[in-house]
């Protein structure tokens, strides 16, 4: 019985850290194109000063979205944080592994 729930630990903890893992990296590879696309934007200063009305108009658009319906709101910021929710699942999945290091280290 013992056997069964350390492998059952073990093969939960490689699937908190495989989650953990690929939600990372999704979400590194969504921030460095956001930042290769803002930063060839702001190269050209002539385009530069065309953003800050595109980003003031987006967010009024996200204010008025979200003020008049929520559910589509909160649909969308669901389909674009899906990789965090792929981060907080697996370091849920981990903790006990996350647990078991902390143990293990020196008190001072």
């Amino acid at each position: 019985m013992a056997a069964r729930q350390r492998a059952f630990r073990i093969s939960k903890s490689i699937a908190g850290a495989a989650l953990l893992l690929l939600g990372m990296f999704i979400l590194y590879a969504n921030l460095a194109a956001a930042v290769a696309r803002s930063s060839h934007i702001l190269a050209h200063s002539a385009e530069a000063l065309g953003v800050v009305p595109a980003l003031v108009l987006a967010a009024s658009q996200a204010v008025h979205v979200y003020t008049f319906n929520h559910q589509c709101f909160f649909q969308q910021m669901l389909a674009s944080a899906w990789p965090l929710l792929l981060v907080i699942f697996g370091t849920v999945l981990s903790k006990d592994t996350f647990a078991d290091c902390s143990n293990h280290l020196p008190e001072k």
